[in-house]
C-alpha cells in the first residue's frame, strides 16, 4: 500500500490556504458564539463601562418570565403547523411534478418562486392580503357572500399566529417540493413495474415504496424546515412585530426586542444561548429519530 507523506513546506502551503477560511470562520461566526455565552452572564447595556457580571441570574430570570414562556409555546406551535403542513404539501406536489403533468416545468418554477423572495416582500405582500378593510382576502368572502368569516387576521391575538403559519407554509412549501422530487427521480422504475406485475395498486405503490424510499429527503425536509422556523424573524416582525398582545411572539422578536429595543444585551443573549441549545436538541433529536426509518 502507497503511503504519501508531505513535506514541511507541503504542510505551510497547505496552511496558508486554509487560513483565511479559518479566520474568516473565527472572526465572524466562532468568535460571538463563545462570546455570547460570557455576555449572557452579565447585565450588559450595550456598553462596556456598565457591563457587571451577574452570573446565572439571567437564566434564572429567564425561568421565571411568563413572556419568555410565551414566546417559546408560540414558535413550538409556529414551528409544528409549518413543518407539518409544508411537507403534507410538499410531498403531493412532488409526486405530481414526476408525474407526465403537462406545463411541469412552468408549475415547477411557480411552486418554487415564493422560496427565493424576500420574507420582507413575503411579509408586506400578504399583510396586504390580510388588511381588515380593503384586503385581498376579506375582500373575496364579502364578494362571495361569507361576511361572517371576515376577520382582522393579523390583528386578533386568536388568528394572528394561524395567519403568519400560512404565509410561512406558503413560501417554502415549494422549496420542500424540490428536495422531494430530486429524491423521487432516484428511485429505481424496476420497482413500480415489478408491483404493476404483482397487480399493487397507486396507494400499495406509494405506501410499499415510494414513502419509505423517500425516508433520506424527509429527514432533510423536516430537519431543514424546523431549524428555519425555530429561527423565524423577519416575517414574523414585519408582519405583527409579536404582537397583538404577545400572540405571535416568538423566541427571536422577543430576543430582538429585548435586547435593542430595552438595551438589555446581557439579558437578550441569554435568550439567545437558550435558543441555541434548544434549536441544536431539537435538530439532533430528529436527526437520529428519523434516520433509523432510512432505507440503506
Amino acid at each position: 500500500m502507497l503511503k504519501m507523506t508531505m513535506s514541511r513546506k507541503e504542510h505551510f502551503i497547505l496552511a496558508g490556504f486554509l487560513a483565511p477560511a479559518i479566520i474568516v470562520y473565527t472572526t465572524f461566526l466562532l468568535g460571538p458564539v463563545l462570546g455570547s455565552f460570557f455576555y449572557s452572564l452579565t447585565n450588559w447595556n450595550g456598553l462596556y463601562q456598565t457591563m457587571d457580571f451577574v452570573g446565572l441570574r439571567n437564566f434564572v430570570n429567564l425561568m421565571e418570565d411568563g413572556v419568555f414562556a410565551k414566546a417559546i409555546r408560540n414558535t413550538m406551535i409556529f414551528t409544528v403547523f409549518v413543518v407539518l403542513i409544508q411537507n403534507a404539501i410538499g410531498v403531493p406536489l412532488a409526486l405530481a411534478m414526476d408525474s407526465r403533468i403537462r406545463s411541469k416545468q412552468v408549475l415547477k418554477t411557480l411552486f418554487f418562486v415564493p422560496a427565493i423572495l424576500s420574507p420582507l416582500v413575503v411579509g408586506y405582500t400578504w399583510t396586504y392580503i390580510y388588511e381588515p378593510q380593503n384586503g385581498v382576502l376579506n375582500t373575496i368572502l364579502r364578494t362571495v357572500g361569507l361576511t361572517g368569516w371576515e376577520q382582522s387576521w393579523l390583528g386578533d391575538p386568536q388568528f394572528a399566529l394561524y395567519s403568519i403559519v400560512v404565509m410561512a407554509v406558503w413560501q417554502f412549501s415549494g422549496y420542500s417540493m424540490v428536495i422531494y422530487l430530486a429524491n423521487l427521480q432516484t428511485i429505481p422504475g424496476d420497482l413500480y413495474e415489478a408491483a404493476d406485475i404483482d397487480g399493487a395498486g397507486k396507494w400499495q405503490q406509494f405506501k410499499s415504496i415510494t414513502f419509505p424510499l423517500l425516508a433520506p429527503s424527509i429527514t432533510i425536509n423536516i430537519v431543514l424546515s424546523s431549524i428555519g422556523t425555530l429561527k423565524a424573524f423577519d416575517i414574523i416582525y414585519v408582519t405583527t412585530k409579536g404582537g397583538p398582545y404577545y400572540a405571535t411572539e416568538t423566541m427571536t422578536t422577543l430576543l430582538f426586542s429585548t435586547a435593542f429595543t430595552k438595551s438589555s444585551f446581557g439579558y437578550g443573549t441569554a435568550m439567545g444561548v437558550v435558543m441555541f441549545f434548544f434549536v441544536f436538541i431539537i435538530s439532533l433529536a430528529q436527526i437520529l429519530l428519523l434516520r433509523r426509518r432510512e432505507v440503506h
